[in-house]
């Protein structure tokens, strides 16, 4: 059976992007419109968007609400080398801005409830203007979590699914109830729809209780959030619901990330077979980074959000932190790309400042995220928690060896080695505390001087290793099916 799709988002690539949402929603387009699924994107036009690259639809496109209707603007693309539609909802008072979700990485719009709200309602009056009707409706965290609220209000669509797809359960979208008219809810709605919390509605609360079928995107972060420890007080919620929930490892799009035809490290493009090219790639980064050109001596690289999930301050942490230690005292090179929290900034510019075998970059650049997973020997991603993690699995196809913590999509993905230093493709530790990361780092250095048969061993596995979207597409079709049949 074939399915009409319309994925909701804050966020896609190419368009806009701040974490692995935007990578995940654009590859499962893509994947799905492959098996035969009529599927479309939904977004928020940015200010930093180039609306003149569009198409306009309509200068006219009515959001009703119960009380009161907003007007906005509609346009349209295309995601790169696809036939899959995306639609711009234009709003100069609530997105023409040049953040996403606020100015900074560390701060946020006083109005993201109104204006994802907006975004949620305007779903349900797309078709309306396009003349197309989902048989899904396919939202992604709490930006979208109101949707299967409207959804359900609105009995004339009771044949159209919901999917709910969890991302980081740590970002929930909490609102004051004053917001609530301009929504159209009740403070009755909020009650009998099961999103209040105290006196704040809770947008992600709203998507989980409401939608037919919730998804996540690993098998064990699906676990580890109907506990207490990792379901930030809404494991209670999903165990409810644990019957409705499932989790599905994310793909990789290979088109993007692969070594073998990866545009950016070019004449050096290297696969399994031809992996000598590497040291290649490895040398233009460090002249990259300004870091002394050696094939010796290991990279151990990171590119990431810097904030308290992903285990900086373990990382660097001014009290806490082993960065400062495993430069000092280990043959080796960090390259750190990444921009976050102010402090984590300060702190690792810092040390960059001090160490000369340390090289920091607080900014997003495309090019250099690809040259660091060709170029690394090992990558650091010591998560307190993962959902699924998509730099582990570029890191495999790229024979940059995993360093994490078994956490999430992290544990899914990444395999240690048995008690002969065999079949491994990463290494993993447990505790989240700067020892056991810094055991775990000097570990891998010690197998890079002392044997160096088994990382090549473990960089032939990691390199064999498969996660396309295929089969996780054909999972999210079941999941699809199950939505429809609630």
């Amino acid at each position: 059976m074939s399915y009409n799709v319309l994925m909701i988002t804050s966020e896609t690539v190419p368009f806009a992007k701040s974490g692995g949402l935007a990578d995940m929603v654009s590859a499962l387009s893509i994947a799905l419109s492959r098996k035969n699924t009529d599927v479309r994107i939904l977004m928020p036009l940015y200010g930093f968007i180039d609306k003149t690259s569009l198409t306009l639809v309509s200068d006219d496109f009515r959001v009703y609400f119960d009380n009161h209707t907003e007007k906005t603007s509609l346009y349209k693309s295309e995601l790169p080398d696809s036939t899959v539609p995306v639609y711009f909802l234009c709003s100069r008072k609530y997105f023409d801005r040049e953040g996403i979700y606020g100015p900074t990485a560390s701060a946020a719009y006083p109005d993201n409830g109104i204006r994802y709200g907006l975004l949620c309602q305007a779903a349900l009056c797309l078709n309306d203007l396009i003349g197309w009707e989902p048989d899904i409706y396919h939202s992604h965290d709490w930006p979208t979590g109101l949707n299967p609220v409207f959804l359900r209000k609105q009995k004339s669509r009771k044949r159209s699914g919901s999917v709910f797809t969890i991302h980081n359960i740590g970002y929930q979208g909490l609102f004051s109830l004053r917001e609530l008219p301009w929504t159209g809810l009740t403070e009755d709605d909020v009650s009998r729809f099961g999103f209040r919390e105290n006196s704040m509605m809770n947008y992600l609360k709203a998507g989980i209780a409401n939608c037919n079928s919730i998804t996540t995107v690993s098998p064990t972060y699906a676990r580890e959030i109907q506990t207490e420890e990792y379901g930030y007080g809404l494991d209670a919620e999903l165990e409810k619901r644990k019957d409705h929930l499932i989790g599905i490892v994310n793909g990789v799009d290979y088109n993007d990330w692969n070594p073998e035809t990866d545009e950016y490290i070019r004449p050096y493009n290297y696969t399994e077979s031809t992996i000598g090219e590497k040291k290649h790639v490895k040398k233009l980064l460090q002249k990259e980074m300004g870091l002394q050109e050696s094939s010796d001596v290991p990279v151990f690289s990171m590119v990431s959000r810097l904030v308290f999930q992903k285990g900086i301050p373990e990382l660097c942490g001014p009290d806490s932190g082993i960065l400062e230690d495993f430069c000092r005292n280990n043959k080796v090179q960090v390259v750190i790309l990444g921009t976050g929290e102010e402090w984590c900034e300060i702190e690792l510019l810092r040390l960059a400042e001090k160490l000369p075998n340390l090289a920091v970059r607080i900014t997003y650049n495309d090019y250099l995220s690809h040259l660091i997973e060709a170029g690394s020997d090992f990558f650091m991603m010591p998560s307190r928690y993962e959902p699924c993690g998509l730099n582990q699995l570029y890191s495999l196809k790229y024979g940059t060896i995993p360093i994490v913590r078994r956490t999430g999509g992290l544990a899914d993905t990444v395999r240690e080695s048995d008690e002969n230093n065999e079949n491994g493709t990463g290494f993993l530790f447990d505790e989240i505390s700067g020892s056991a990361l810094l055991k775990s780092l000097k570990r891998a250095c010690s197998f890079w001087y002392e044997k160096p048969e088994v990382i090549s061993q473990m960089r032939q596995l990691a390199m064999n290793q498969d996660f396309s979207w295929g089969p996780s597409a054909d999972k999210y079709l079941e999941v699809y099916k199950s939505a429809l049949e609630e």
